[in-house]
């Protein structure tokens, strides 16, 4: 068994675009037998949001940075939940400060807990509502996600203020800082989801153009980047795409 484990934004999703010829090359590498799943920092809904407008199918779903995993279908089969106390503390340490804090659960769209950029929007969160911070404790947070566009020292007090003062895992996505529940992140997903099936030993090929995208390429059997990253030194290829790496497996 091979499976192939895509990251979303800027890997398969690029410019707010999914290429005929990454289409095309998932389609084929499914057609061929193997597997093709989502690793992803995306909800439930923003996955959906993203692959079905251009036709994408595939076989599972790794979201929340690992947090769920699902089907094809996004039927739930594994799920975990981050502490209320957690999220409101994130919170309450952040708001008033530069930045968006923005909540996901399991279901509807993705909620803004605070809005510090004057209303900006990134296309990697779209059609979000906003949120009553005073709400935190009545809802389910799977996954935190902060947004700190250009400004690397808030990032980095963000990081620190973290790691000191809450347990849980957190990885860096472009601008976006996010917080998991504890031992989660997309390589324990994946783990989680090729034990789930019995693929324990299947030939691993990952995708993904960022650091939290690091905890997948180390269990690989190979790791795909791409051209200008700031992974592509950690990782086995670097391939001018999705459909380039794809199709060089499928050559072999």
């Amino acid at each position: 068994m091979k499976i192939a484990a895509l990251d979303m934004d800027g890997t398969v999703y690029v410019n707010e675009d999914i290429t005929e010829a990454v289409k095309e090359a998932v389609a084929a590498w499914r057609a061929a037998g193997n597997l093709a799943v989502s690793a992803t920092g995306k909800s439930i809904a923003n996955a959906r949001n993203t692959l079905e407008p251009f036709g994408v199918e595939l076989d599972y779903h790794v979201l929340y940075n690992g947090t769920v995993i699902t089907d094809g279908d996004y039927s739930i089969l594994h799920e975990e939940h981050l502490p209320s106390d957690i999220v409101q503390a994130v919170i309450d340490r952040f708001t008033g400060l530069p930045l968006n804090i923005y909540l996901t659960g399991l279901s509807g769209a993705d909620q803004v807990a605070w809005d510090g950029l004057a209303g900006r929007e990134s296309s990697m969160v779209a059609n979000t509502e906003a949120v009553d911070p005073r709400d935190v404790a009545k809802r389910s947070t799977v996954l935190m996600s902060l947004w700190i566009p250009g400004n690397p020292g808030l990032r980095r007090e963000v990081d620190e203020w973290v790691r000191e003062n809450c347990n849980v895992e957190s990885s860096f996505n472009c601008d976006f800082y996010d917080i998991m529940p504890p031992g989660h992140n997309k390589g324990e997903g994946l783990t989680r989801l090729l034990s789930r099936l019995g693929h324990e030993e299947a030939e691993l090929y990952t995708f993904g153009d960022s650091f939290n995208d690091l905890s997948m390429h180390s269990i690989a059997t190979e790791s795909f980047t791409f051209p200008g990253t700031q992974i592509a030194d950690e990782v086995d290829h670097v391939v001018p795409d999705v459909a380039a790496g794809l199709s060089l497996l499928l050559d072999r």
